[in-house]
């Protein structure tokens, strides 16, 4: 088959596991001898590309951004003036290369994907990675599993821009900034009216899609399917490249307790910062690392606040972490950072939301604790440092169950299987 990826951003600009995710799927769909094109703006890269058997194209676009993890202002993607311009780029663009179907890989391209989908005939795919089809800053997934009944402009002004403020601003709300909120959530309205133009929709874990069957958001979809993400293809770097960078680091003998993703109250940082003081009262040499962009309260000698990080060298910091803690208050559909923690042997404790428990079996390839309950991650965090043997048990069951139930040929086969039904 001709398959046609399309995306808001693809290698070398990821600003988030969802780009790695993608640039995996596109490999792993070209090895089985499918014909591969990725289709994505351009952000200041070579206009085509060939990788492994996966063309890239990028059509022009007038913002630039530097390789990395960067992304661009929301609104640069989030308004129908970027829905239509990349409509019409798409549409030339797949006229010349007349692909079989258009999987659309992330919220931002849903809605010129189904427009150029309809367009030229061709069946349009779209895999949901996250809750922002629910909502661009979705409050309710702070406290439940759903969008509430009577969300509305009502609710929206007088309660999730009220609680998004005192979470994630630094003053008091204003009018102007609750009319970004609600510019937002009427942006995520309009992609829920297009979820119904799809022929198919595909969620990376069944956690994710209950999430949306609950809010009511995949009523009229004729076909909804579960396909994991294919774990990273990247070779993991060897012993001495990983002991270089624990010298490099200084990060001492000690354990190390390493995070990675955005640091925001969403993903739980506050919680792992707290915890984190628990941790060390306990385990004096104890060190966490924490690599990625935002703010973080956590300061003192057993903290190492890396920032943005090459991919590479996140792999080579997930070999040598004790645990990987992933304490996501908003449900991860499924965690990037899981899965290649996993995939490298490394045990996690995480929350039991959305996606997680399907990678995160408790005991067995790490441990769960219930979200926004600082304590009861430090004491799992205790301990699993404590023991070491049911550590190296926990790393080996990661590493097995991801070989086991997330492999790429499980996951490509039951995609292009979906593609050949929805292309009749």
């Amino acid at each position: 088959m001709k398959i046609c990826l399309v995306n808001e951003y693809f290698p070398p600009f990821a600003p988030g596991g969802a780009e790695w995710s993608v640039d995996a799927l596109a490999r792993a769909l070209a090895d089985r001898g499918h014909e591969v094109v990725v289709i994505t703006p351009n952000w200041g890269a070579a206009p085509v590309e060939t990788r492994d058997g996966v063309r890239i194209v990028r059509f022009r676009f007038p913002l630039r951004l530097a390789p990395g993890w960067t992304p661009a202002r929301p609104r640069a993607l989030a308004n129908p003036l970027f829905y239509l311009y990349a409509a019409v780029a798409l549409v030339r663009l797949l006229r010349r290369e007349d692909p079989d179907v258009i999987h659309v890989q992330n919220k931002h391209t849903l809605i010129p994907g189904v427009l150029a989908g309809r367009w030229l005939g061709i069946p349009v795919i779209l895999t949901i990675r996250d809750g922002s089809i629910i909502d661009a800053a979705p409050m309710c997934l702070h406290h439940g599993d759903r969008m509430p009944p009577d969300c509305g402009v009502r609710k929206l002004w007088r309660e999730c821009a009220e609680e998004h403020a005192a979470l994630y601003g630094r003053h008091r709300v204003r009018w102007r900034a609750k009319l970004g909120f609600l510019y937002f959530w009427l942006d995520s309205r309009l992609k829920q009216r297009a979820l119904r133009r799809l022929a198919a929709v595909v969620g990376v874990s069944d956690g994710i899609l209950d999430i949306y069957r609950r809010s009511g958001l995949l009523r009229g979809v004729a076909r909804v399917q579960t396909v994991y993400n294919v774990p990273p293809t990247v070779p993991m770097p060897d012993a001495a490249e990983v002991e270089a960078t624990r010298r490099r680091l200084d990060l001492g003998n000690g354990p190390v307790v390493l995070y990675v993703g955005k640091l925001s109250p969403g993903k739980g940082t506050g919680d792992l910062a707290r915890a984190a003081e628990r941790v060390v009262s306990a385990l004096p040499d104890a060190r966490f690392v924490f690599v990625g962009d935002g703010d973080l309260a956590a300061t003192g000698p057993h903290v190492r606040r890396l920032g943005p990080r090459p991919n590479r060298e996140v792999l080579a910091l997930y070999r040598l972490a004790d645990v990987v803690v992933v304490p996501s208050v908003i449900p991860d559909a499924l965690s990037r950072v899981i899965l290649e923690a996993m995939t490298a042997g490394c045990p996690v404790i995480a929350t039991r939301v959305g996606g997680t428990p399907e990678l995160v079996l408790h005991g067995k390839t790490g441990l769960l604790v219930e979200r926004s309950a600082p304590e009861d991650l430090a004491r799992a965090i205790v301990s699993a440092l404590e023991d070491p043997l049911r550590l190296r048990a926990l790393g080996e069951g990661a590493r097995a169950h991801v070989a086991e139930r997330f492999g790429a040929e499980a996951s490509v086969e039951r995609l292009v299987r979906l593609y050949a039904a929805v292309c009749g």
